[in-house]
């Protein structure tokens, strides 16, 4: 089910935001299931947060709504900006080639994804990069068919073959 959803407001996921963006990863189970890693701990996300903090061609990003009326929304509040995180954004520039910018992860929690919030997310990257890349590329990890149908269905098409590991799909911006 599609909601009307406002315009998404993003701001930089930091270091300090390690402890929402674990809620996000906790409440998406399937995802570190479908790519056979463990949930990472706050420390191990912090850690990482921290590394691409230290790389200028590296973004994070807290994709962020009005408050949400679901029953988990609120442990995605971000006391910040008080708005909800509904997406969490890891993307790099120039990646792999000039020109490119490559979503290496958006992580919608699954109380919240058939919402619509991952199409306004990727509508916010793509207008956001539009004149900045050529074109966005999304990484697709392990066999992740309804990751693949969420892309294709917003217009991307197959890219890369990096098996048995990923898959990219990308669209010229």
């Amino acid at each position: 089910m599609s909601l009307t959803l406002p315009s998404v407001s993003v701001r930089a996921a930091t270091p300090q935001d390690a402890l929402l963006v674990h809620a996000l990863y906790a409440a998406t189970p399937s995802y570190f299931e479908i790519i056979s890693m463990p949930l990472p701990t706050v420390a191990e996300v912090r850690r990482e947060l921290e590394v691409a903090a230290h790389d200028e061609r590296r973004i994070t990003e807290l994709l962020l709504l009005p408050e949400l009326d679901a029953p988990t929304s609120s442990e995605f509040f971000d006391t910040e900006t008080s708005q909800t995180a509904v997406a969490f954004l890891d993307l790099k520039l120039d990646y792999p080639e000039a020109g490119d910018a490559t979503v290496n992860l958006l992580l919608v929690p699954e109380p919240l994804q058939n919402r619509g919030i991952g199409r306004r997310c990727v509508d916010s990257v793509e207008k956001r990069y539009q004149g900045q890349a050529r074109r966005l590329l999304a990484s697709i990890y392990g066999q992740n068919p309804r990751a693949v149908r969420f892309w294709t269905s917003l217009g991307y098409s197959f890219a890369i073959d990096a098996k048995p590991v990923l898959d990219w799909y990308a669209k010229d911006l």
